[in-house]
């Protein structure tokens, strides 16, 4: 059974933007290859965050996995359908 997904970006109101993959009946995981997943106000001073399927990466380590051709590992692997 595949689920659908897609990434959606909502910004708080405390001034957050917060970049996540939404999938259908799982939790939603910060995730963006655009850039950072967790961007902070000004004010926060805070360095923006880096995520893949809800793993934390520096921004050297989120680059390198981007540039790869080979799949990105995710901490919770997809189910797999015996129909296949």
């Amino acid at each position: 059974m595949r689920h659908r997904s897609s990434i959606k970006t909502i910004n708080t109101v405390c001034g957050k933007r917060i970049t996540f993959l939404q999938a259908e009946g799982e939790n939603n995981k910060m995730h963006s290859t655009e850039g950072p997943a967790l961007i902070f106000p000004e004010e926060e001073k805070k360095a923006p965050e880096y995520y893949l399927f809800g793993i934390k990466y520096s921004k050297a380590q989120w680059k390198s996995l981007l540039s790869q051709s080979k799949a990105i590992p995710d901490s919770t692997p997809m189910d797999f359908d015996s129909q296949y």
